[in-house]
């Protein structure tokens, strides 16, 4: 292990963080960019109590 240095350590934690970064960026982008599910009514909107008169 003599080519373990701290140099080579602290690019191996470069290099992890990087990798995380780019991983994280990419889960984001596709989560933010994926269709929209439709928009149903919820069931507690289709039980109007009151419900609105037109106007005459």
């Amino acid at each position: 292990m003599q080519f373990m240095t701290r140099e080579v350590f602290d690019l191996l934690i470069m290099a992890v963080i990087i990798v995380g970064l780019i991983a994280a960026g990419l889960r984001i982008r596709a989560d933010l960019t994926r269709p929209l599910p439709e928009d149903d009514d919820p069931a507690w909107a289709k039980d109007d109590t009151d419900p609105h008169k037109p106007r005459q």
